[in-house]
């Protein structure tokens, strides 16, 4: 077999068309081109091939992982899930993995660090949540431990309370009780832990006024009332609705002046 024809393609100008006998083979990056030397006239044995393939493997395998790269920084693993979407060859993987290592394009520590100060700062997740996010990314727990000390347990409390006061301020129309059970809730599913969690709510205002309080009570008083009124009235209906009341929080003088506003206004 002897290459015939070496053409520069249209789209990439760092690829080259290599024809043997005549015929389009295969294409070549000028990487690959420069390091195996080849040119017109050469002849390829069955061995030549066998190496250029190799060459052609190692080096898509190497340049497809750094263009990923390019857009952002990657763990380890998602490295290696791009590389196999793109069904390279295991074999040639390994190899650029240790290369890019080598060269610090991959290194989970500063992926882990800097994807927690991402987290923190931006979407303020707390730490549990960003652990398990690093760990679905395939960093192990020493490296997932090590990256969490870019943040310190004043950010963390900062963060709980902006997004207790934040969530605080949406519990309107619900009893001081239930809001401040969503809050809490919320923090944990945010990833906080129980002791950042108490501290915050040693610091936020979670009772409302007496009126406010009132007021949430008569919104959901009207709801329950609605609801319940399509299958029961008198005694019933308002047994019902005292119950739905309490069960939301609500203390047991505010749902006695509800239900007497209620009554009053019913005669």
């Amino acid at each position: 077999m002897e290459i015939t024809k070496i053409t520069v393609q249209k789209k990439r100008k760092d690829r080259f068309n290599i024809f043997v006998d005549g015929a389009y083979a295969f294409p070549v990056s000028e990487a690959v081109l420069i390091k195996l030397g080849l040119n017109k006239g050469m002849q390829l044995t069955p061995e030549r091939m066998e190496e250029i393939e190799s060459e052609n493997s190692a080096y898509l395998a190497y340049t497809t992982a750094v263009d990923y790269l390019s857009y952002g920084l990657r763990s380890e693993k998602e490295v290696r899930t791009k590389l196999r979407e793109q069904e390279i060859p295991e074999i040639y993987i390994e190899p650029a993995l240790q290369r890019l290592r080598d060269q610090k394009y991959i290194d989970d520590l500063i992926y882990g660090e800097s994807y927690t100060r991402t987290m923190m700062t931006i979407n303020r997740k707390g730490p549990r949540v960003i652990a398990q996010e690093l760990k679905q990314k395939g960093l192990d727990e020493p490296t997932i431990m090590t990256a969490l000390d870019q943040y310190p347990e004043n950010v963390q409390l900062e963060n709980a309370l902006a997004l207790a006061e934040k969530t605080l301020r949406k519990q309107s129309r619900v009893s001081s009780r239930e809001g401040g059970q969503k809050t809490r809730l919320y923090l944990q599913q945010k990833g906080f832990d129980k002791e950042i969690i108490q501290q915050v709510f040693e610091e936020v205002e979670t009772e409302k006024s007496a009126e406010d309080e009132l007021d949430a009570l008569r919104v959901q008083g009207d709801k329950a009332w609605v609801r319940y009124a399509r299958k029961a009235e008198g005694r019933a209906l308002v047994q019902k609705v005292r119950a739905s009341l309490y069960q939301k929080g609500f203390a047991n003088e505010l749902i006695n002046t509800y239900i007497e506003e209620k009554e009053l206004n019913d005669e």
